[in-house]
This record gives structure tokens, C-alpha cells and sequence, in this order.
């Protein structure tokens, strides 16, 4: 009887240990989403999700190792907003068009947070650490998903064999660093319609004419 209560209390125990986690993410995500990465503290966390400081420490053993579980789940939610979604789409440019297009979308703000990719860039440049390389890794992923799309894009017979899929993929991750600071930074209201007319003409021009 009491290994079986002792059995039941450790199954019990993880979930609501990772329940916990979770609502201590998800507060964290929404602070660093307006604060920045930098922005996180084990305090204002702690307000936020009524807890103690060492209830907060107790699932993530520093401020660096929180910073960056919060980096790995916003990565998970880019995936669910992003990337995800565009796989639905065609190999090629309807792939590739959803991907920049969803990513735009959420580098101007509205309904979602600021895109970590190019807010954590400005913050971490010249930052070494295990936060950063966390950022890397994320950036370096997805920058080697569009690269693969534009790849796929030559392949189908979309674009021409002689694209530079390096310099598309530079053009096109400047263009959407651009509308990030324009809108967000800037405020100004023109940057998407801008940066959905410089896609375009840019795809146009090395599209396989038919």
C-alpha cells in the first residue's frame, strides 16, 4: 500500500512540477517579448506567476539556463506559427512565399510577440554564452530552412539555375530585419507593404520565365 501511494505521488509529482514550468515559461516569454531577453529576471517572473523567487529557481537553476529554456520554447512556437504551416504549402515558391510571408507577419507585431531571431541578435551580438549560442542555433536553423526552400524552389523549376540561393537568402532575411526595426522601431505603417513589394519584384526576377 504505501509503495503504491509512493508510486502515485511520483507520477503526480513531475506533471505538476512541469505544469508549473510551463506557466513559468509562458510568463517569461511574455515579459522578454516586450523587456527583451535582458529583460528577465527571477523576480519580476516570481511577481508575475504569484511564486517565491526559490519556487522559480527550483525549475531552472540560473537566470542563463531560464533564458535559455525561454529561446528554446519561442523556437517551439515559431515552428507552430511559421514553419510549420508553410510544409502544408508545395515545395517551392508556395513554400517559400508562406514561410516569409507568416515570418513578416510576426516581425511587424501585431498579435505576436517580437521575432527573438532579430531582437535577440540586437542584444546578444557581442554577448558571449550559452544564451547566445542558444539564439545561434535557432537562427542557424531557420535560416537553413528558407535556404532549403529556395533550393526546392530551383529544383521544381520555380526559379532559375542560376540564383544564388546564398544571396536570395541574405536579401530576403534583410529585407524582413528591415520591416522589424522600421515598424517596431520606427513605426512606421508602410514598411510591410514595402518589403511585400521588394519580395516580390526580387522572386520575379529570378523566376524561370514560361
Amino acid at each position: 500500500m504505501l509503495m503504491k501511494r509512493t508510486n502515485q505521488e511520483e507520477v503526480v509529482e513531475p506533471k505538476k512540477g512541469l505544469a508549473t514550468k510551463a506557466l513559468i515559461l509562458k510568463a517569461a516569454l511574455e515579459i522578454a517579448s516586450k523587456a527583451g531577453l535582458e529583460g528577465l529576471t527571477i523576480g519580476n517572473i516570481a511577481e508575475t506567476v504569484k511564486m517565491s523567487k526559490s519556487g522559480v529557481f527550483a525549475h531552472f537553476g540560473s537566470r542563463e539556463e531560464l533564458q535559455v529554456e525561454v529561446v528554446r520554447a519561442y523556437y517551439r512556437g515559431f515552428e507552430e506559427l511559421v514553419f510549420i504551416p508553410a510544409l502544408s504549402k508545395p515545395k517551392g515558391l508556395p513554400r517559400l512565399n508562406q514561410m516569409i510571408s507568416s515570418w513578416l507577419q510576426m516581425s511587424i507585431g501585431g498579435d505576436t510577440s517580437s521575432c527573438f531571431f532579430i531582437s535577440g541578435a540586437a542584444e546578444y551580438d557581442d554577448r558571449p554564452g550559452i544564451v547566445r549560442d542558444e539564439l545561434v542555433r535557432s537562427v542557424e536553423d531557420w535560416r537553413a530552412a528558407i535556404l532549403r526552400a529556395i533550393k526546392e524552389s530551383v529544383v521544381a523549376g520555380h526559379l532559375k539555375k542560376s540564383v544564388n540561393a546564398d544571396a536570395l537568402l541574405f536579401q530576403l532575411y534583410s529585407i524582413v530585419l528591415g520591416v522589424h526595426h522600421d515598424s517596431r522601431f520606427l513605426g512606421n505603417p508602410k514598411s510591410l507593404a514595402i518589403s511585400k513589394k521588394l519580395i516580390k519584384e526580387i522572386l520575379l526576377s529570378n523566376k524561370v520565365k514560361k
